[in-house]
């Protein structure tokens, strides 16, 4: 980090003057420095290609479940096909195009069929939602829609502490429920987009809404049951005879209308939103069946010739071949005369550095690796003829004197090979125990002091067996979770060796299964205890067995249990029920343990009274939005001060706050501000015990939460100020919180002495647009040194990049001493640490 020394100034024009007195004779409380952790999800790359240094993406050459369909961001499974089923995805709304039909009048049939397992009145999970097909364009160009169709589903319960996107997001849910109050039950409807203007309290709202042309209520035998069992195949046909439409259902007339608009061009395409379906025998006709439009797999979900995230180069030909491979279902095959392959990169190539890693193949053709800049090869290795059965080749490529860009090649000559499970790392990398150099050396730089891992939303989805065992053996996830297949090379234990890497507290969060039926919790359980007992118990242990077997004899001693997150999309009557059942399995196991319960419900304080001998910790998220960096922190803090006589006033008062997620929604310097008013308030209160920032660690060409603490690309890496604040505060930190008199107007102050006693610090936040002249006395006969570090950029939308890692530098700044008494400028926008060196 640069560090700008600047001569001790006054601001032009009056300043505000603000004096405090500090007792520091005697600690007036006890701060625990895991208040400085971060959230380790796997979000973005930070784990799989980013802090786990694997350069490869897609190393099993496995087709994904969205080919030719971009994909959305979080929770994404994809469409697929499975034999002859097509299968939707469960989240998020994706329209899959089947054809477009160059006629007026034509036929669609398939076979339908679903899986309901949606919580009522609950934004984010599975089930019975929304089934729609665009069946046809108006004279405009519009779709229309033939829907299935159940409101009960859709209202959204709003939390405090949710992310100002999901507030958003619930506002407009609730504006566009308003605008389809009609719709009161399961029913079938033919229906159109339309954008209306909602008046939600001041606030007026544009939102599309579907608007029924004609519907008709379902019967209960059409529409499946919540907890769907019995997997019955519904057949639908719809028929469109110019301006005439009507929609059968098993062979029954649901829906029927003789006034669509008539279009020379229509679209044929299948959505769903928030439930699971599948099709089959998908079929678009002429009505007198003379002429096929579509029959069998949508283009957008067939297997492609080479796996994604490889680029195909050379005149030969190319195959994903199923059911023969190493690992999971497929191996990329390249059949060629001259040099044909696949290619992924640019990879960053540092001059001596070597590139390490295997590759498995057979075949007849001659294969190769390299790393290529254009059509030169950097360096290459000669792998030979595999032969018939599978190989493993070892990789090594020397970069030589060369620096700069190349890209990671599979070279096939003079016949056909097969390849797959091919892995890809610096030897620098692999001499740090695997980490990205650039990265560890930013997160111990930072040294936060707890990581919670794996999520996040992450954890809902994870099965923590996926990423235990040797690497090869790993297999990829089956569906998408924020922008990436994780390849799983990143699990428990290369997660404990990050922690003991950087000195960091171990957290571990267990999934409890909130999307799933109740009667599947018993499995829930049931992993969570084993995923404990791998982590905790001896060798002698059946888990504790197969992790000495995995190399790792000693038990890791996990302190901190987490259950689930985000939980109050599950309500409380559920998420309680889990936390006694999960916390009572895990603490006969390991009865040391200390266990973390999700809050953010309307009923906390309930949940505390009735369950808070079941947990130690309670775990609230917060994400201000950008305007909040001053407000924010005041808001929180009264927020702190309620839980604390809450819990003071409950059964079990020992309880603390874990703040296990926290951030400001943006990069600039606000974020910095808002970290140090933060931080100033949770050192500030015994109530909170723990903190996990969040998001720790970006890929920076993401589509989202750009507000991450440390971002990298394939070849560097830049700190953001929420990092840099948050690495000065922790720098200077004392567990020992000293009291002070005085009104500090609308600064942030948290007075500390550290722990030889010698140092009175001084924690200063100014969020204003107004300076400030601050004096500090004390307790002492006088002032041997003092010293200001402190970030005043001058302008809240100073942000660093890779171009410029500096825009915001740390100053310092030496405040004049008189009397034992110390006084600095306190800059507008600004943020830093005093520390005053003490005379007996």
């Amino acid at each position: 980090m640069a560090l700008a020394v600047a001569a001790l100034t006054t601001a032009a024009g009056a300043q505000e003057k603000v004096a405090i007195d500090v007792t520091a004779k005697k600690p007036s409380g006890i701060i625990d420095e895991n208040l400085y952790g971060q959230l380790f999800e796997h979000i973005y790359f930070s784990a799989n290609n980013g802090v786990w240094q694997e350069l490869i993406y897609e190393r099993s050459f496995e087709p994904e479940h969205h080919p030719g369909i971009t994909p959305r961001d979080g929770f994404f499974d994809g469409w697929f096909m499975e034999g002859d089923v097509l299968h939707s995805p469960t989240r998020y709304e994706q329209p899959l195009k089947i054809t477009t039909v160059d006629a007026d009048s034509y036929d669609i049939t398939m076979d339908v069929n679903w899986r309901a397992y949606k919580l009522a009145r609950r934004s984010w999970s599975g089930g019975l939602l929304d089934i729609r097909f665009a069946v046809g364009n108006d004279s405009e160009g519009k779709p229309y829609y033939v829907r299935i169709h159940d409101p009960k589903y859709e209202a959204r319960l709003f939390n405090p502490a949710q992310t100002e996107s999901q507030i958003q997001a619930n506002s407009l849910a609730q504006a566009r429920e308003k605008a389809q109050a009609a719709e009161t039950g399961p029913n079938f409807a033919l229906a159109q987009m339309v954008e209306r203007e909602m008046q939600m309290g001041p606030r007026t709202r544009k939102v599309n809404v579907f608007e029924p042309i004609v519907m008709k209520n379902a019967t209960p035998s059409q529409i499946p049951p919540l907890e769907w069992v019995s997997g019955d195949w519904h057949k639908l046909r719809i028929n469109v005879r110019g301006k005439n439409i009507t929609v059968f259902w098993d062979g029954k007339k649901v829906i029927s209308y003789a006034k669509l608009d008539l279009a020379s061009k229509n679209d044929v395409t299948l959505w769903v939103n928030y439930t699971e379906t599948y099709y089959k025998n998908i079929k678009v006709s002429s009505p007198n069946g003379y002429t096929t439009y579509f029959e069998g797999v949508p283009e957008d979900v067939k297997i492609p010739s080479v796996a994604p995230q490889w680029n195909a180069f050379g005149n030969g030909s190319f195959e994903l071949v199923k059911g023969d491979a190493i690992n999971m279902d497929y191996s990329q095959k390249i059949t060629a005369t001259s040099a044909t392959g696949v290619a992924q990169g640019p990879q960053n190539v540092v001059a001596g550095e070597k590139f390490i890693g295997s590759i498995y193949a057979k075949g007849n053709g001659k294969l190769s690796v390299a790393l290529k800049n254009g059509s030169a090869n950097v360096a290459s290795q000669a792998l030979g003829v595999p032969g018939s059965e599978w190989k493993k080749y070892d990789i090594e490529l020397s970069a030589g004197s060369y620096t700069g860009d190349a890209d990671f090649a599979i070279v096939v000559e003079d016949g056909s090979v097969q390849v797959d499970q091919v892995t890809l790392t610096t030897a620098t990398g692999e001499s740090l125990g695997g980490f990205r150099p650039d990265i560890l050396k930013a997160v111990q730089d930072l040294h936060p002091t707890c990581l919670r891992w794996p999520g996040g939303g992450y954890t809902a989805q994870y099965d923590w067996k996926w990423g235990v065992g040797p690497q090869e053996e790993r297999q990829r996830w089956a569906h998408w979770m924020w922008m990436d297949y994780d390849q799983n090379c990143f699990g428990t234990d290369e997660f404990i060796k990050f922690c003991r890497t950087i000195n960091s507290e171990p957290i571990i969060v267990v999934p409890v299964g909130f999307e799933r039926p109740d009667s599947e919790r018993p499995d829930f359980i049931q992993s969570a205890c084993e995923w404990l007992r791998y982590c905790n118990a001896p060798a002698t242990d059946e888990w504790g067995a197969k992790r000495a077997a995995n190399g790792h004899p000693e038990p890791y001693n996990v302190k901190f249990w987490e259950i689930d997150n985000e939980m109050w999309e599950m309500g409380i009557e559920r998420y309680e029920a889990c936390v006694r059942e999960f916390s009572t399995a895990l603490r006969e196991i390991d009865p040391t343990i200390t266990i973390i319960a999700c809050g953010g419900f309307s009923e906390d304080e309930e949940f505390i009274n009735r369950s808070g001998n079941y947990f130690d910790f309670l775990s609230l998220h917060h994400y201000e939005q950008q305007g909040g960096y001053a407000t924010g922190p005041k808001r929180l803090a009264a927020q702190y001060d309620h839980y604390a006589d809450i819990i003071a006033n409950s059964p079990n008062p020992n309880i603390k706050l874990f703040i296990s997620e926290w951030n400001l929604q943006s990069i600039d310097w606000r974020t910095g501000l808002f970290a140090a008013g933060f931080l100033n308030v949770c050192e500030q209160r015994d109530i909170v015990g723990m903190g996990a920032a969040a998001l720790f660690i970006r890929r920076t060409d993401m589509p989202d939460w750009n507000n991450a603490f440390i971002n990298f690309d394939y070849k560097d890496v830049f700190v953001a100020p929420n990092y840099q604040v948050t690495e000065l505060w922790y720098n200077h930190f004392s567990k020992y919180l000293v009291d002070f008199k005085g009104d500090t107007k609308d600064l942030s102050v948290v007075t500390t002495m550290s722990e030889n006693g010698k140092d009175v610090i001084v924690k200063v936040c100014n969020p204003t647009e107004t300076a400030y002249e601050l004096e500090v006395s004390g307790d002492w006969k006088d002032i041997a040194h003092a010293e200001y570090e402190y970030f005043a950029p001058g302008d809240l939308m100073a942000a660093n990049s890779m171009e410029n890692k500096n825009a915001v530098a740390l100053k310092t700044a030496s405040p004049k001493v008189n009397d034992g008494k110390a006084t600095i400028t306190i800059d507008a926008l600004s943020a830093g640490v005093i520390t005053l060196t003490r005379k007996f």
